[in-house]
């Protein structure tokens, strides 16, 4: 008998929880039939629909999604139920706000609201004035039955920590795209395996050996997780000069090891260009530029930087920065190099 078998889940709460919410795919009809709001053909596609939004969340690894966005994938049902007469697309977005609320009576989600900066930017995405606010979030229990879930069913869906005893290079690659605070908690979890000297100096290698701007971003992540074991092997990189020593020199100014003003003016554009050729590589370019300030000065210290990514960093600004008089300043500076 089917209850006589799950019985021991009794007394095992996390595997009874995990059990629900592994089966919770069976629970379309029964949505769709006590709401007449949902439309019925939500039953049919349910299963489908909850796991797009599972597997939605949980790459965003834990990071809130704003409800918005989520919508999407309710826009996209009625294209799935061909040949069936469907009600208005606003039933499947409400479909969608009846599924979240039983994923929070199962206690998978948790929701949050944006804050005025956050949901400026959710405006700008979705080119609504006034968007919702209602961020959406896996608990970290839905995020430990997904990856088993995934487990299971033969995904590669590694935990955080399990490459700990990996290779610096190994846990850069993995986690290239993982949101900041998975990239930190891996980082964590890789120092903490090894001494903090031993952390310190693979991350200084490996600085050393990056084949771009991201690359020794991470270095740094992992040297700062490493406290100040790094600090001697910081000065030595300094000391050879080149990229990686501008932005030792920079990193050991940021954590008081030596004075802003002890850096040349080579450090500073080298430094500052790197860091924002990996802030372009990452996607974030024009955030940084603004969040630091004055990006017309800026502008003139790439172009003093005798950095590989310069002409590239130049071309996006003198093409895609919004503020003209910057992107006109970009094309004068790219110019200018290119005619020297």
């Amino acid at each position: 008998m089917p209850v006589k078998k799950n019985a021991k889940l009794l007394t095992r709460p996390v595997e009874l929880w995990a059990r629900a919410f592994e089966t919770l795919g069976d629970a379309g009809y029964g949505i769709a039939t006590e709401d007449d709001e949902v439309p019925f053909e939500f039953g049919m596609l349910f299963p489908d629909f909850l796991g797009g939004l599972q597997m939605t969340l949980y790459s965003a690894g834990g990071t809130p999604m704003p409800l918005e966005l989520l919508y999407g994938l309710a826009d996209q049902m009625p294209s799935l139920v061909a040949g069936l007469e469907l009600r208005e697309d606003s039933q499947w977005r409400y479909a969608l706000r009846a599924t979240l609320a039983v994923l929070d009576r199962l206690g998978a989600i948790e929701r949050t609201e944006a804050d005025a900066v956050e949901l400026a930017k959710i405006a700008e995405l979705t080119g609504r004035p006034e968007p919702d606010p209602t961020l959406v979030s896996l608990t970290p229990l839905a995020l430990w039955a997904l990856n088993r879930m995934l487990r299971d069913e033969g995904a590669d869906a590694p935990v955080v920590g399990e490459l700990a005893t990996a290779p610096l290079e190994t846990l850069c690659a993995h986690v290239a795209d993982a949101p900041p605070e998975i990239a930190e908690a891996e980082v964590a979890a890789w120092v903490a395996h090894r001494s903090p000297a031993d952390a310190a100096a693979e991350a200084v290698d490996f600085l050393r050996e990056a084949e771009g701007p991201a690359q020794r971003l991470f270095a740094l992540l992992t040297l700062g997780a490493a406290g100040d074991a790094g600090v001697a092997d910081a000065r030595t990189v300094r000391e050879e000069g080149g990229i990686a020593g501008a932005v030792m020199a920079a990193w050991l100014a940021e954590r008081s090891e030596t004075t802003a003003e002890s850096l040349t003016s080579e450090e500073l554009c080298l430094s500052m260009t790197d860091h924002l050729a990996a802030m372009d590589e990452l996607g974030v370019l024009f955030d940084e530029l603004a969040a630091l300030g004055d990006p017309s000065s800026i502008v003139g210290v790439i172009a003093a930087a005798d950095h590989p990514a310069r002409l590239r960093l130049l071309d996006v600004i003198a093409q895609e920065h919004p503020d003209r008089k910057i992107a006109k300043r970009a094309r004068k500076a790219r110019f200018t190099l290119r005619q020297g």
